[in-house]
């Protein structure tokens, strides 16, 4: 009966890995995006203006077309028609509020457009004027690097990393050196909690938007909750504009931490530069944030899309050659960290390797953590997290037929096996194992476990263990689903043992199917279990808080698709593992049942 139960299982499981795989495509086509290429006949724009003529603003949208020779719209819908690489949305703060943040981030994400945009504005006509202005005042020589104390990326202390001429120092982070720092910045990131009107330092300290202190031409970026929310009061990042500053990118809702690529100490807008411009790297990071949890993009850019921090490219181009169907490119760079590496022309391949690095595809649903790109037009742009030297890419038109095959289950098994245990998913398996755990001791009590079957559920959860653990061995320094730092877990092999031998003893133990299904269940714990959490959470937030409150859910389910597909793999690698440990026990027991017999005889 085992046997046919097991068989039965590893042939649904196999239609449900395929079904899975479906089913990332169906309903996550936000990876799909940056492979839509527009058809060359329609109008092309290098810059819109977009602002209504009933807006306080309004003049300086005038003021701003007839400067920039830029066409000028009343309806974003109208203004994509024109395809546009860049657009300045020209609004006075008063005019914005949830809905026509939604409105606009949906419309974006309909079109299947990339369009770098920048918001201008102020809290005063003139102040949104010189945040236009100041285009040109940006200097990239001072950079920082400020973290906020982040248990879960590995941070347990908050700090201020400040670079110049690649000599870091490193200080603890304290709101008066964050000022000074603040005044004498040219480039800065901010990774932690926040809100409309404070950036939070740690539990007790946060930085208000009345401490904001006079600017010189900054550009801050941050990873944190709703400070782009610009017609709240004490709007700090409208308070960042108002001081001085050239841009301010940040989100209007509450992001998961780990999707931009270069967060935490990437400076991903480092080396940018005039043909590959900060709104090109922010375009880039927010395709992370659809891979990653996004429904709609809220992750947004208060000033020029145009500003860049360097004058030239931060590498040199010395080959670019085709090899069969591959396009191969191969850079000079004497830079590490986040390169942007712009492509002309490369808009046609959608599958790039990064030699010795990673390889993604413009249809990917999943993040990657060490390479992004998107397509404008018709050359491809990419952000490569890369240890400086030689940087070889290799072009394809298309992905190897495999890819969407593998490329989705590493994600998921990277996820499921490595980074939600880190994320407190090995204490959440250890808590559940208690309840098989006390069901074995009763068992165990009333001496209703058989030996063979003891030995046998042993011998499945000690493979588990050891598949486990080489897999971890193999993955842990080329996981690429997260930015955060991923280290080891030693409580999640512990865990995987208790979860993968009492399951495998209830499964045996069990003469219905109902007690097999029991016991697999408890055996692929670590896989259905966020995909349950993650989907129950997801679903609450987007029904009960943002739709009633916005009109519109904020997350996506790509943190439940990806455990979904790890448990389907977990499934079939356990129906198979428990039916080659019954033959491998039942052996082995015969085999020590004979010697028994033969000693018995000769004695």
């Amino acid at each position: 009966m085992t046997a046919y139960f097991i068989t039965k299982l590893q042939s649904a499981f196999i239609r449900l890995t395929v079904i899975s795989l479906m089913t990332t495509a169906l309903f996550f086509p936000q990876g799909f995006v940056h492979s839509i290429s527009a058809p060359d006949t329609a109008p092309k724009c290098e810059l819109v203006v977009l602002s209504k003529t009933d807006d306080p603003y309004f003049t300086l949208a005038q003021e701003i077309a007839s400067a920039e020779d830029a066409p000028i719209f009343q309806n974003l819908n109208e203004a994509l028609t024109c395809q546009p690489v860049f657009l300045l949305w020209v609004i006075s703060p008063g005019s914005l509020s949830d809905s026509v943040m939604v409105n606009f981030g949906q419309t974006m994400k309909a079109h299947h457009l990339i369009v770098s945009s920048g918001i201008i504005t102020g809290s005063t006509l003139e102040q949104a004027r010189s945040l236009w202005q100041r285009r040109g005042q940006v200097r990239g020589q001072q950079m920082t690097i400020v973290n906020a104390r982040f248990p879960s990326a590995h941070i347990e202390e908050g700090k201020i990393i400040a670079i110049h001429a690649d000599q870091a120092s490193v200080g603890p982070l304290q709101v008066e050196r964050l000022i000074d720092i603040l005044q004498s910045s040219d480039y800065l990131t901010f990774t932690g909690h926040g809100s409309s009107d404070y950036l939070r330092l740690d539990e007790e300290t946060t930085l208000t938007a009345d401490k904001v202190p006079t600017l010189n031409a900054l550009v801050i970026s941050t990873g944190s909750c709703q400070t782009v929310r610009l017609w709240d009061k004490e709007s700090i990042a409208l308070r960042f504009v108002d001081k001085g500053a050239a841009a301010y990118a940040g989100f209007v809702y509450s992001p998961m931490e780990g999707y931009l690529i270069g967060e935490f100490d990437g400076l991903p807008f480092r080396y940018t530069w005039p043909d590959f411009p900060i709104g090109h790297a922010l375009q880039i990071q927010q395709h992370g944030t659809l891979q990653g949890f996004a429904n709609f993009p809220f992750h947004l850019l208060l000033g020029d899309p145009r500003i860049s921090l360097q004058r030239q490219a931060p590498y040199q181009l010395l080959e670019d050659r085709q090899e069969g169907q591959q396009r191969i490119l191969r850079y000079q760079t004497v830079t590490s960290g986040i390169l942007p590496v712009r492509i002309p022309n490369g808009a046609d391949f959608h599958f790039v390797q990064a030699q010795g690095i990673t390889a993604a595809a413009d249809a990917d649903p999943f993040y990657n953590s060490k390479l992004q790109m998107i397509n404008i037009q018709n050359d491809k742009y990419l952000l490569v997290v890369q240890p400086g030297g030689e940087l070889t890419l290799r072009l394809s038109q298309q992905p190897p037929w495999y890819w969407f095959f593998t490329d989705p289950v590493v994600d998921a098994l990277d996820h499921t096996a490595l980074f939600s245990q880190q994320s407190g998913g090995d204490y959440i398996a250890l808590i559940f194992a208690i309840i098989p755990l006390v069901w074995t001791g009763v068992q165990i009590i009333k001496k209703r476990l058989k030996q063979n079957k003891v030995r046998i559920a042993l011998l499945f959860g000690t493979g588990a263990l050891m598949l486990y653990g080489l897999y971890t061995v193999l993955r842990l320094g080329y996981v690429t689903i997260n930015s955060k730092l991923i280290v080891f877990s030693p409580l999640s092999l512990i865990a995987a043992f208790l979860l993968c031998t009492v399951g495998a003893l209830i499964f045996f133990h069990a003469n219905k199917p109902i007690g097999k299904a029991v016991g697999l269940l408890v055996i692929t714990f670590n896989s259905w279990g966020p995909m349950l959490i993650n989907s129950a959470v997801i679903t609450a937030f987007n029904q009960l808080a943002a739709k009633p409150e916005i009109g519109s859910g904020i997350y996506n389910y790509s943190l439940a698709l990806l455990p979904a597909i790890a448990w389907v793999i977990s499934l079939t690698l356990a129906a198979s593992g428990l039916e080659f440990a019954r033959r491998l026990g039942n052996a082995l027991g015969k085999i020590a049942q004979n010697d028994k017999g033969n000693n018995i005889y000769s004695g």
